[in-house]
């Protein structure tokens, strides 16, 4: 451990100076004031301003150089983190429950009164869709079902990702048994919560066998009703292939992935290793094509012609997929050379102030054809802000029973569920004007976002960017 150094604070910014005639803080001591109520009324009394303000206060913390000072504050804002958590909990479903009672006493949505609601927690929360239903899904175990662990979040003793691990362990049970995990957790605090999460892990899959004793046969049945192939991208470089099959299935593919590797490892010649030659495998398998060769399918790129030419390097936009290297870009339009592929090409015009595609329209009810190419050029990902989806519907901004054009100006490209939650109740979207496309949403609760068209990088940007020289090395890990 390093040598405890004097106790000072390299601050990150400076602390407002007191208007004159106001009372400071060392005078309110003086006189007794107990700052930490006056702290608890100020932030009740403002509500959520209150909250930024304290936010706005964290903010202005020094960086401590005292190591055992350092690390208590590394040690507070973990429990500060908890406590904003469980608050952020209990409103998300606070608002939920009120939405649903609003529609429920007039009529609306009797069947699912909570519809957008999960999208409008997402906004708010900026994070996708997806990501913002599962979040408000384990809010609600988490307030109505784990009184205890909630009441523990509040007082900084147990972590979110703790409470992940329950949630994930307990959801498929019923209420009663949820809550009697949630008790039995709480007696048995010096285990559960500071062994790690494989430990807490266990002891609540324990608890759970024991209370709802699983048949062999259902978990058999849920393994064939459950079992998924996903492909999604993680970065600009790759893909990520995961999923879940029985038990039969599943050993059938270890053994003829097994026999793969076999096979090319005979071969002296092959330098892969056997992950490689697992993943080759299933593609030639699946689409009777050699890995590593030419795929006869239509690849988007889009690129300027002196990058085309090789005069440039800026980057190459493959829509749906995000940006690769100048050098890639090339490669994927020139092909294997021992299998080539014709490739045709397309040209996209842009603004010139402002590098937005020129809109195009249609007579059409239905986005296609070229119109449909173009939307999806332009939008690349679904446009509901921090979603950034696959697209699966090219969508009326303001919709056609409401007189809303099939137009450019009037079209976002969506994934499926954002195109299905803008029908909500409440929901509402327009377009707005903008130097790039944009809408506005106005969810249930409200409160308003705009959208806009992510831009198409390397227009109006220097012609030449040098890279660096060379890199600094970053820290090394002990």
């Amino acid at each position: 451990m390093a040598k405890k150094s004097s106790r000072k604070a390299a601050s990150t910014g400076k602390t407002p100076a007191v208007p004159a005639g106001e009372v400071t803080y060392a005078e309110l001591l003086a006189r007794g004031t107990n700052i930490d109520a006056l702290i608890v009324e100020h932030v009740t009394a403002q509500g959520p301003a209150g909250l930024l303000g304290l936010a706005a206060a964290v903010n202005t913390f020094g960086v401590l150089a005292d190591t055992h000072e350092a690390m208590a504050v590394v040690r507070a804002c973990e429990a500060l983190k908890s406590v904003v958590t469980a608050m952020q909990a209990q409103h998300a479903i606070s608002y939920q429950d009120s939405l649903i009672s609003y529609r429920r006493d007039l009529g609306v949505r009797e069947k699912n009164p909570g519809w957008g609601s999960n999208a409008d927690i997402a906004l708010a929360m900026h994070v996708s869709r997806h990501r913002g239903a599962q979040t408000a899904n384990e809010y609600r175990i988490l307030v109505e079902d784990l009184p205890r662990t909630i009441q523990g979040m509040r007082n900084g003793e147990v972590t979110w990702e703790q409470v992940k691990v329950i949630i994930s362990g307990i959801r498929h049970l019923s209420v009663d048994s949820r809550r009697m995990i949630d008790q039995l957790l709480w007696e048995e605090t010096h285990n559960c919560f500071t062994a790690g999460t494989a430990k807490l892990r266990e002891m609540v899959t324990y608890w759970a066998l024991i209370l709802e004793p699983a048949v062999e046969e259902d978990l058999e049945a849920k393994a064939e009703k459950d079992r998924h192939l996903d492909i999604y991208q993680i970065d600009k470089y790759s893909v990520r292939i995961s999923g879940t099959a029985p038990l039969e299935q599943g050993i059938a593919l270890r053994q003829v992935l097994a026999r793969k590797v076999e096979e090319a490892r005979e071969n002296p010649d092959d330098k892969r290793n056997a992950s490689q030659i697992g993943i080759d495998s299933v593609y030639e398998e699946m689409t009777g094509l050699k890995a590593g060769g030419s795929v006869p399918v239509q690849l988007l790129v889009v690129m300027d012609h002196a990058t085309l030419g090789g005069g440039s390097d800026n980057p190459v936009l493959l829509p749906g997929a995000g940006y690769v290297s100048a050098a890639k870009g090339r490669s994927l339009l020139a092909g294997d050379p021992k299998d080539p592929v014709q490739a045709w090409w397309r040209r996209l015009f842009v603004a010139p102030t402002t590098g937005e595609l020129v809109a195009m329209d249609s007579k059409s009810r239905r986005f296609g054809g070229n119109l449909k190419r173009f939307i999806s050029f332009r939008d690349q990902y679904c446009r509901t802000p921090y979603c950034n989806g696959a697209i699966r519907d090219m969508d009326h901004v303001v919709q056609v029973r409401k007189n809303g054009k099939t137009t450019a100006m009037n079209a976002a490209a969506r994934c499926g569920p954002c195109n299905q939650n803008k029908e909500a109740p409440g929901w509402a979207e327009m377009p707005v004007p903008g130097d790039r496309h944009s809408f506005k949403i106005i969810t249930p609760s409200g409160h308003s976002h705009i959208a806009k068209a992510p831009p198409l990088l390397g227009i109006n940007t220097p012609a030449k960017v040098t890279p660096p020289l060379s890199r600094r090395p970053g820290p090394q890990r002990e």
